[in-house]
């Protein structure tokens, strides 16, 4: 969680304990008039309010795989809320009046700040998703292969998105139905995929498919040679060469938004310090290095994706 996602689940605790306090009170002695109102909503706005604006924030983008659309916003709300319910509460004994009423409306716009952002998080495409999937074919380019293969290379490799794949070409959908991915045969599903940021690496892990032979099958729909076959016989660009994990990234390959952390550290390990920097030391005993790509750990960790990506291949020397 980031410092505001963190912020508003602490005060939401806070907020818990001093309704339990009033509460006892209440139940003890005969509390002034205010009380039953602080309690009330250091209930509602306090503890439930602000524990679903923390949740919420770090939980439901992810599950939709984005971003939040205006995380800038989250900062300005926490403020906005948390003034909005202590002003109300303050001012409760005079209501109605001027004051209360201006508290009361910034504990509305809170809410809408926060139903505005989530819902145009969850509606609104990312114009970033165009933007990448319009670079794309200019990969190969970057790549140092000795000679063009004789069949036609295709840019088809275990970090590319399974959504993309599907979008570039639509024939390689009978591939993954026959190889275990029958869910794919639904028109819906394969939308619904489309929108996810899961890379074929990961789906094959997940359906327990054999990677290689997957994305030559593939390859070989999409009309060519898959890109790894092209390099397969260049030194450090295999399994066991001197470059990328399993052939993921080698060294003098550009870091791309899909490619798998783990890669990244195998193929420039001087790039450790800057996921140090952004994620903490634990993101080097974290099993999702093996699975996730820079994209995904970018969202996770609610980090600017491009920003990190910049520092990546600066620290690797590009």
């Amino acid at each position: 969680m980031d410092r505001y996602t963190k912020a508003f689940v602490v005060a939401s605790l806070a907020y818990f304990f001093l309704a339990a306090v009033l509460g006892a009170w209440m139940g003890s002695a005969t509390p002034a008039g205010w009380v039953p109102f602080a309690h009330i909503h250091f209930n509602l706005l306090g503890f439930m309010s602000m524990m679903i604006f923390g949740v919420g924030y770090f939980i439901l983008p992810r599950f939709n795989g984005r971003t939040l659309h205006w995380p800038s916003w989250v900062p300005l709300h926490f403020y906005v809320a948390n003034i909005g319910l202590i002003g109300m509460v303050a001012t409760a004994p005079e209501r109605p009046s001027t004051g209360f009423a201006l508290f009361a409306g910034l504990s509305v716009v809170s809410v809408a700040m926060f139903v505005i952002n989530l819902g145009a998080t969850m509606l609104i495409a990312p114009a970033v998703e165009e933007e990448e999937e319009e670079e794309i074919p200019a990969r190969p380019q970057a790549s140092p292969a000795p000679s063009p293969p004789s069949p036609p290379q295709v840019d088809i490799h275990p970090d590319m998105r399974v959504g993309e794949i599907l979008t570039r070409w639509p024939q390689t959908v009978e591939i993954f139905v026959a190889n275990g991915f029958a869910s794919l045969g639904n028109p819906e599903h394969r939308e619904q995929v489309k929108q996810i940021p899961i890379t074929l690496r990961m789906a094959c892990q997940r359906h327990n498919v054999d990677l290689e032979p997957m994305v030559a099958r593939l390859a070989a729909a999409a009309g060519g040679a898959p890109r790894a076959a092209a390099a397969g016989g260049g030194a450090g660009t295999g399994p066991s060469g001197g470059g990328g994990r399993r052939g993921g990234l080698s060294r003098g390959e550009p870091i791309r938004p899909d490619s798998v952390l783990g890669d990244v550290l195998a193929a420039y390990p001087e790039t450790e310090k800057v996921f140090k920097r952004y994620y903490g030391a634990g993101c080097f005993s974290c099993p999702g290095q093996a699975t996730e790509s820079v994209k995904q750990s970018a969202m996770m960790h609610n980090v600017n994706e491009k920003e990190i990506l910049t520092e990546l291949n600066r620290a690797a020397g590009f």
